[in-house]
């Protein structure tokens, strides 16, 4: 995992889960804070001048941390132990031990950063006797967190965090700290900072799935029949790969480019959740994992995929054959459990919908021509009683390039091979990529013989047919690869020139 930089307190902007507006209105939380204070305190403490004094409670190396121990109000305590090696283990508090894994990278950063270079943002008060006997008015009677940082030297600190709000909603977050009289103003970052749970400590792997190498996705029922399923036909590295996968369960039929680029986007952004524990035991009977609802395959082919350094240079990364499966557990309305490897993980169910839920027949292709121009090598056309016509597209070069396609490649256009306008046929292909069907088959429908057939065929070698049979007086079945499910109106076939 790159490592994120992090400014120090001194300068940093509000933490991960609070957004830059807290900073803005900080002064003024200070402010209705301060007449908060001064209601409950009854005017032990003059406040009437605003001394904007920012400094250091703590500034240490790294390596002189021993651990951090953090505890929310309501919420058990938790401990993180730093080891030779620099990381962030938890402590099990019963048997004394550590954990086996690391602290996620940069929650672990966050908090060793916090515990070497804690900095307050004001100073509200030199003595405890001034603005504690109003400790509740700051949120320090019961704390909202109260962190304890421990040093290799055996001296530790124990800060506790607490926070006021106006009746307007301003929200101002105070600090003070054992052995030390004065109130201090915090940060909204560090305030949020100190109140990650540890529940957000376990590293979470991130799944390689591939766009550009993926061929197939697959979901299987417990048993391991196959529920859904959708292929590649041909190879990753076909140029018109996007227009050429197959759903092929629960029926086969060719899929709808822009609907198939969507899917393999979602399969490629798909991040596991919030890690709750080991795979095995009562977990996989907790979590609903010893007779899954589903199980998901993701299978990416080997292949290379390029990426853009800092440094401006083109890195290219290759990949081995690889299949990543998630076995999914117990599901309610909003959350479903995932076991990925031995552990397991729980995700919002908006990640997986597009793969578990819905008609995987409304995504497949409407329309009767899928193949783009820039795809396009050739196609036949068929006709009953007729000879057929037979398109060719040859692309023209110019002088200065060698069998590379750029924006000024030209394409010569042939009829049974005779040149005509390549604008006129490019025109009429834009008028066929329009066409769609005009409603779905029965069930049991089988076509007859079919009295119109286009024959197209991919500059990467692949072939796609349409064939036209009759369905009624007015409608004509629409067989695509191979494969019956549409009918479109007659006549419905714009024409080439």
């Amino acid at each position: 995992m790159q490592k994120v930089e992090r400014r120090r307190h001194p300068n940093r902007g509000p933490g991960r889960r609070t957004g830059l507006f807290l900073c803005v209105f900080l002064l003024a939380g200070c402010v209705a804070a301060g007449l908060l204070f001064r209601k409950e305190a009854d005017s032990v403490m003059p406040i009437g001048e605003s001394r904007p004094v920012t400094g250091p409670l703590v500034q240490r190396k790294e390596e002189e941390l021993k651990s951090i121990t953090l505890a929310q109000r309501g919420k058990d305590p938790w401990t993180v132990v730093r080891g030779e090696d620099g990381g962030l283990r938890l402590l099990e508090e019963e048997t004394g031990t550590v954990s086996s894994w690391t602290v996620d990278e940069n929650i672990a950063e966050m908090l060793v950063d916090t515990a070497v270079n804690l900095t307050y943002d004001n100073l509200f008060a030199e003595k405890r006797e001034d603005w504690e006997p109003a400790a509740e008015a700051f949120g320090l009677k019961d704390p909202e967190v109260t962190a304890v940082f421990r040093y290799t030297d055996g001296t530790d600190l124990t800060v506790r965090f607490g926070r006021s709000a106006d009746p307007e909603g301003n929200t101002a977050y105070y600090m003070s700290v054992d052995g030390d009289e004065r109130l201090f103003a915090a940060s909204a970052g560090v305030m949020e900072d100190m109140k990650t749970g540890a529940e957000l400590l376990h590293p979470v792997p991130r799944l390689e799935i591939l766009s550009a190498l993926l061929d197939r996705i697959t979901v299987r029922n417990a048993d391991g029949s196959v529920r859904t399923e959708w292929k590649l036909q041909g190879k990753i590295t076909d140029r018109d790969a996007a227009e050429n996968w197959l759903l092929t369960a629960p029926s086969v039929y060719p899929m709808d480019c822009d609907a198939m680029k969507n899917l393999l986007e979602t399969a490629a952004s798909f991040r596991l959740g919030l890690y709750i524990g080991e795979a095995g035991g009562e977990n996989l009977k907790q979590y609903g994992l010893e007779e899954p609802s589903a199980i998901l395959e993701f299978h990416t082919a080997a292949g290379s995929t390029g990426t853009v350094s800092d440094l401006g240079v083109y890195d290219i990364r290759d990949w081995e054959e690889n299949t990543v499966t998630l076995t999914v557990g117990s599901r309610n309305e909003m959350t479903s459990y995932i076991r990925f490897g031995d552990e397991i993980y729980r995700n919002t169910n908006f990640s997986m919908s597009a793969f578990l839920e819905g008609d995987p027949l409304k995504s497949v292709a409407r329309y009767l021509v899928i193949t783009p121009l820039t795809s396009l090598e050739s196609v036949r056309v068929e006709r009953q009683g007729e000879e057929p016509d037979e398109y060719v597209l040859t692309p023209v070069y110019p002088d200065t390039e060698e069998g590379e396609e750029t924006e000024e490649t030209t394409y010569r256009c042939e009829k049974n091979g005779v040149e005509i306008s390549y604008d006129a046929f490019s025109s009429a292909w834009e008028r066929l990529l329009t066409v769609t069907v005009s409603g779905r088959l029965p069930e049991d429908f089988r076509p007859g013989e079919a009295h119109t057939k286009y024959t197209f065929r991919t500059v990467s070698g692949g072939t796609h047919t349409v064939e036209l049979s009759d369905y009624d007086g007015m409608h004509d079945a629409v067989t695509l690869d191979g494969y019956t499910r549409f009918y479109l109106i007659k006549g419905g076939m714009t024409g080439l020139p």
